[in-house]
């Protein structure tokens, strides 16, 4: 009879321990987790989850009479207690007391971000964004503290100069990496800003105009060498956007267009993007992934290779100015520490990903759409020829003049933007109100570009392929601010005139050289289209298809 009632007892002390330690969690999560950002942090709480669980051990070992056996029986019962009282907590607030409980979405998006993740598996965070705004409507619960908002009302909001919201947790995900781009701090953005726009002023995109004329003419050698036999166009379209930023961006040769020496280059960018996308909606995984073995091999031999550049960009001078002159010469003037050295690597970062994968993308979709639907390229011949008149570029004065040529870039860029889920931000704590529905403070939003612009609320025929819309048929613009693709306001893309002036060459010279363009055989673009991926920017498919040169052209 006493066994039995000492085995009562011992059970009674187990269960109220558990309950202890379970309201212990709960408690963690009310005082702490739900307060402030832990992003950062990540890593250092699964350092602290560890090394407490071995303080309790050590606890229950010396300052108890408890045996080695058990210790470890209450350890197995403590720590899952520790977390069924945390993760208890942290659901019944997420699905009845959050702020943003009112909001429709997926139900298991309200409990965790970890239902947004693993629905993106297959790195196509623009289209899951887009097929629940149709089914949920203008204002979507995406996460226990995320909202999308596809409602046109919410860009000035959000996104303009005037706005109080700020760059969300997300854009820690690269530290101690940062950039003009990840900077979260307004006024060091502007004062960064300042140190990039002398790289962009009118003299120094007039000597990048001359630049590209250069690297446009090698492409056309190539493709005439190509011609009349299929070949993968995004490939080449991304060897072409390389030797253009390596030119123009760190003063050096890539000659991917005439060599297969530096073409591992792109193939390295697309596999150290391959985490970015799916881990957008967890972004404190970062840090944690950064410190597991061989877990970011693909992303630190990427920063490997980025570091390699600025250091040979540092040691080496060059005979004509290129946008890294201005940020060497900016880290030369400061003090040289650690963290300008990271800037350095940070916006070096930037430069070659914004310098050529994005506009290598745009243009292999522009190329799908002018073999998809032939009588654009027509148009684009009657337009241009008459202005060029045996010229090789159009002159700054004859572009404005070329208004199916902006017309058919502006379309590419609407209908597959370069960055197609949008920049998240934080609402400031007093929150902010969307077309009359208040959104809380402290929550993250994020306006989805590639879903705004198929959005009929904002453009007619918002899935097709319009170029006239951009100038004879404004009436098919139902909002003009619904474009996004570069940002707005101070943190727009301040690689803008550059991106498309490329474009602007690219296609004159192809237009000069080639007759059309039709897609290879077995291939519509029906993959390019649905299977692009979203690692924050796009990462294109191949695309096969076919050029027809003019005759007599060699």
């Amino acid at each position: 009879m006493g066994g039995i009632l000492n085995t009562i007892d011992v059970t009674e002390k187990k269960a109220l321990g558990c309950g202890l330690v379970a309201i212990a969690g709960a408690v963690t999560h009310l005082l702490f987790f739900i307060r402030g950002e832990h992003d950062r942090q990540a890593f250092d709480w699964v350092k602290r989850a560890a090394y407490g669980t071995g303080a309790l051990a050590l606890v229950l070992l010396y300052a108890t009479n408890y045996k080695v056996i058990q210790a470890l029986v209450l350890m197995a019962l403590f720590t899952p207690s520790y977390f069924a009282g945390l993760y208890t907590s942290i659901a019944v607030y997420r699905l009845f007391l959050h702020p943003l409980r009112s909001f429709p979405g997926p139900f298991w998006a309200r409990l965790s971000n970890f239902y947004h993740s693993r629905s993106i598996q297959k790195s196509d965070n623009y289209l899951f964004m887009q097929k629940l705004h149709q089914k949920y409507g203008p204002i979507v619960r995406t996460g226990p503290g995320n909202l999308s908002v596809s409602d046109p009302n919410a860009i000035r909001v959000v996104l303009a100069n005037e706005s109080k919201c700020t760059k969300s947790p997300w854009y820690d995900k690269s530290l101690p990496l940062v950039n003009l781009h990840t900077v979260r701090d307004q006024k060091t953005h502007d004062n960064r800003r300042k140190v990039f726009s002398k790289a962009f002023s009118p003299s120094a995109m007039k000597d990048y105009d001359t630049r590209v004329v250069v690297h446009c003419e090698e492409f056309v050698r190539q493709m005439r060498r190509l011609a009349g036999q299929p070949f993968d166009a995004s490939a080449w379209l991304k060897y072409f956007a390389f030797d253009v930023m390596g030119d123009l961006g760190l003063g050096k040769e890539f000659h991917m267009m005439t060599s297969e020496k530096n073409r591992w280059i792109p193939d390295l960018l697309e596999t150290s993007m391959g985490t970015v996308g799916i881990t957008t909606p967890i972004p404190w995984v970062a840090p944690i992934l950064r410190k597991i073995p061989g877990a970011g091999k693909h992303a630190k031999a990427w920063l490997d290779f980025v570091g390699s550049q600025v250091q040979e960009r540092v040691e080496k001078q060059v005979d004509r100015p290129d946008i890294l002159s201005h940020l060497v010469a900016a880290y030369n003037e400061s003090n040289k520490t650690k963290d300008d050295y990271q800037w350095l690597r940070g916006d070096t970062r930037l430069t070659i990903v914004g310098g050529s994968d994005t506009t290598a993308a745009t243009l292999t979709f522009l190329f799908y759409h002018l073999a998809k639907d032939p009588s654009q390229v027509e148009k684009l011949r009657a337009e241009l020829e008459p202005l060029l008149q045996g010229k090789s570029h159009l002159q700054q004065q004859d572009i404005s003049k070329a208004k199916h040529l902006n017309g058919v870039i502006q379309e590419a860029l609407r209908l597959h933007p370069a960055i197609p889920s949008g920049f998240p931000r934080t609402t400031p704590p007093e929150g902010v109100t969307i077309s009359g529905t208040y959104v809380p403070g402290n929550t993250t939003v994020v306006l989805p570009v590639y879903t705004m612009h198929h959005d009929e609320v904002n453009y007619e025929k918002a899935d097709e392929f319009v170029p006239e819309r951009w100038y004879s048929r404004p009436e098919m613009i139902k909002n003009k601010d619904a474009f996004l693709t570069w940002n707005i306001g101070t943190n727009g893309c301040i690689g803008r005139a550059l991106a498309v002036s490329e474009m602007r060459n690219i296609i004159t010279h192809w237009v000069q050289n080639f007759v059309s363009v039709r897609f290879a055989p077995g291939e519509d673009g029906t993959q390019l289209v649905t299977r692009t991926k979203d690692h924050f920017t796009l990462g294109v498919t191949p695309l096969h298809l076919v050029f027809e040169k003019k005759q007599g052209s060699n």
